[in-house]
């Protein structure tokens, strides 16, 4: 989730403090841990929840086949907010899972202490340094067929993670699936056997003091609750739910440049902060790289085509016939209903006021029906697939009963499920 910018930035005002850390007991830590020499530690990059550090060890045959694989670097990531273990135990925990039972690359944690008391001065990871540059930096200097190439790379990652299945719906521990943590929530909450509680959590009512918000919270709990039951057949709203990266984003991923006349190469996933199981429906999302947005229209056309070409890559890496009528009833069935939901409660932790006018604006927009899937381009139609995965163009879609409307506004799900979408 952190965005993380140049060490020499000078640290925002409203920002926590630089953290103070003994780098000479990091050192020896590291060491220690590692089993190999840790020579330096030199301050990477800092974010608005981390600093980061390289540490360099001596070359030794002793040395972890990934720390040597990465020049015997390795990268040391300290909180610079207490309070955070919940999710720092989730993140560590999704990524040895993935390690586990995936050949998604993600990194390999060596080391972990979590006490915000330790002797070094901070909670840290220590984790293995993945190769390559992050995509979102690389992204507009790539060719089509080069877009194409790392999309279809991501795609097999979705196919992947749509791949892992559990009966509830919370962060991974070193247990399983636990409590749901979330930037929204003072403390996790959960886990959770269906939708229905998990997006009802989101707007729970349990701790509001403000009667107007209440109020408008108990309204989109009647909301929701009523869209949930009118499309209770929808299969990627049901369990058995898959793992969700919760910021799958170019800047989390990592790419090898495009070399001896290939294309770009996946090296590695990274930042599992707020990854966490959950309905399908939430997986299968086109990138927001190929997504529109009004200030760029002269993306428009070579975004299509890009959302055309993920959508095919993902249905060809799902491994049956039933796993592909459920992506495609996912993405054909887009809604504001969900899609605002999500971008109204599920993002970020929200004053008592934003709440307020987001609540109102959501249920006014869900029940007249002027709600965006997508909000970035007021005048976009979602595209719809055939049950293969081709595209279907909007001229074509309208005339044969699309649910979206000639403004590109999104109908009611439940008008509009596909035959396929009770397949799993």
């Amino acid at each position: 989730m952190s965005s993380y910018s140049s060490a020499e930035d000078a640290y925002d005002s409203d920002e926590p403090p630089e953290l103070d850390l003994d780098l000479t007991k990091l050192v020896d830590r590291a060491s220690l841990v590692l089993g190999v020499k840790c020579i330096s530690a030199k301050k990477l990059t800092r974010g608005a929840s981390h600093e980061i550090f390289t540490l360099r060890f001596e070359e030794s045959p002793a040395a972890p086949e990934s720390l040597a694989k990465a020049g015997f670097l390795c990268i040391a990531r300290f909180a610079r907010v207490n309070g955070d273990v919940a999710k720092s135990v989730s993140e560590i925990a999704t990524a040895r899972y993935l390690r586990r039972f995936t050949d998604i690359p993600v990194p390999e944690i060596y080391y972990h202490d979590l006490d915000p008391g330790n002797d070094i001065g901070a909670p840290f990871v220590l984790m293995e340094k993945m190769p390559g540059r992050h995509l979102h930096k690389m992204w507009d200097g790539l060719s089509r067929e080069d877009k194409k190439s790392a999309l279809s790379q991501i795609a097999s990652v979705v196919a992947k993670l749509a791949s892992l299945q559990f009966d509830q719906i919370g962060s991974l521990n070193e247990h399983g699936v636990g409590p749901l943590v979330s930037p929204c929530f003072e403390q996790p909450k959960g886990p959770f056997r269906s939708t229905d509680e998990y997006l009802r959590s989101f707007i729970s009512t349990e701790s509001v003091e403000s009667s107007a918000l209440r109020a408008l919270f108990q309204e989109a709990q009647q909301e929701i609750g009523a869209f949930l039951a009118r499309n209770s057949q929808a299969t990627y709203l049901q369990p058995p739910f898959c793992l969700i990266h919760a910021d799958f984003d170019g800047q989390n991923m990592l790419f090898l440049e495009p070399a001896d006349g290939s294309g770009p190469k996946l090296a590695g996933l990274i930042d599992f902060e707020y990854a966490h199981t959950g309905p399908l429906y939430f997986l299968y999302e086109y990138p927001i790289f190929i997504q529109d947005v009004s200030w760029s229209k002269e993306l428009y056309a070579e975004n299509a085509v890009l959302r055309a070409h993920f959508v095919r890559a993902i249905y060809q890496a799902l491994p049956s016939s039933e796993a592909q009528s459920t992506f495609i009833a996912a993405m054909n069935d887009k809604s504001f209903a969900l899609n605002g939901f999500r971008d109204s409660f599920m993002r970020l932790k929200c004053s008592e006021k934003t709440l307020i006018n987001s609540t109102a604006a959501y249920i006014q927009e869900l029940r007249d029906g002027t709600g965006l899937a997508y909000s970035g381009r007021l005048d976009y139609t979602p595209e719809r697939y055939t049950e293969r995965g081709e595209l279907v163009s909007a001229d074509t879609a309208t005339q044969a009963g699309s649910p979206l409307n000639g403004s590109g506004h999104q109908m009611p799900l439940e008008a509009s499920q596909s035959t396929d979408s009770s397949a799993r």
